[in-house]
């Protein structure tokens, strides 16, 4: 009978260390952490959509929208590994927001950060792009359909090798050889959760419920005007389902912006997004982003001052899409 109970006993501490384990699937500070009975709290509350924001000027949109409100049930706000989260709702639905900062590193650290210690079920990104399709203007939205990592290069011999970017084609006022040679654009590796990998050059969004849902928004209305005085000559428009580079660099270059849309036909660039698509998708979470197109990468300089109706538009897209599922809980909405 004793070693019956012990049995029972020991099954028990299995399903109980189980049940624990799926009651805090996304806690991963350790229990000496300061904040670990906060966090601990702030996921009792229920699931968060992840809303991740790039720059200063992205986070003033918001925070002018007046549309996020801070949470009063607990700490609104924990700074953790250099990142400042805040926690609240937007239209009604629970939001933990970061600004995760410029380029890939900064923003694949700071969602792998954010899925971690925070129960959240899926991503919703917004920030700024620059333009290299001349269909778009500033201030438009652009909602990714695609993205791609273009700053995983392999620089090619000059003697024996091609590649895709050859530097020769731009020497001015002709072309000819040059001593750079040229360069090879390389896929990056997706990893899954179960271990495997694939090699991938182009990371999707526009595959799931999320993307869907977010292309019936075409009744948007956008900021057109800074003031009273400056104002686009025509409304900004949410525009679905185009391509996006990322790669560590601030593009102005007007030689290199013809390239990347005529080689890749992507519509614009960015530092940021194909970093937080790739973690979202290795986490399996849900992901959407939506990119106010606040320059043109080099090209026409008309209205170049209005750029701050990127943030504002961009961030006007992504709190719509929060407010259409705003009354779906995880457990009954499908991503």
């Amino acid at each position: 009978m004793a070693h019956r109970n012990n049995i029972l006993g020991l099954e028990l501490a299995v399903v109980l260390i189980g049940l624990l384990a799926m009651s805090q699937p996304s806690m991963q500070l350790s229990m000496k952490h300061p904040f670990y009975d906060v966090i601990r709290r702030i996921n009792e509350d229920g699931s968060f959509f992840g809303l991740v924001l790039v720059s200063d000027s992205n986070e003033k949109a918001l925070l002018d929208s007046n549309l996020f409100v801070p949470t009063t049930e607990h700490t609104p706000t924990i700074v953790l590994a250099g990142r400042t989260f805040h926690i609240g709702s937007i239209k009604g639905a629970n939001v933990v927001y970061v600004k995760s900062g410029e380029g890939i590193i900064n923003a694949a650290a700071t969602v792998q950060f954010l899925i971690d210690t925070f129960g959240v079920h899926g991503i919703v990104h917004f920030g700024s792009a620059g333009a290299v399709d001349d269909s778009l203007s500033i201030g438009d939205v652009v909602l990714v359909g695609q993205v791609a990592y273009t700053g995983s290069l392999k620089w090619k011999s000059f003697e024996t090798e091609k590649g895709q970017l050859k530097f020769g084609s731009y020497n001015y006022p002709e072309e000819g050889e040059n001593l750079l040679g040229s360069l090879d654009f390389q896929p990056s590796t997706l990893y899954t959760p179960s271990g495997k990998k694939k090699t991938v050059f182009w990371l999707p969004l526009d595959n799931s419920t999320w993307f869907s849902k977010a292309s019936e928004m075409q009744n948007l209305e956008f900021e057109q005007c800074l003031d009273t005085t400056k104002c686009l000559p025509r409304a900004p428009v949410l525009v679905p389902s185009l391509k996006a580079s990322t790669a560590d660099l601030y593009l102005t270059n007007v030689a290199f912006r013809e390239f990347v849309h005529d080689k890749f036909k992507v519509s614009i660039v960015d530092k940021e997004t194909a970093a937080i698509v790739l973690v979202a998708i290795t986490n399996e979470k849900p992901i959407i982003v939506f990119r106010g197109v606040s320059n043109t990468a080099g090209g026409s300089t008309a209205y170049k001052s209005y750029y701050y109706l990127a943030s504002i538009n961009a961030f006007k897209a992504a709190a719509a899409f929060i407010g259409t599922l705003s009354s779906e809980t995880p457990s009954r909405a499908t991503y």
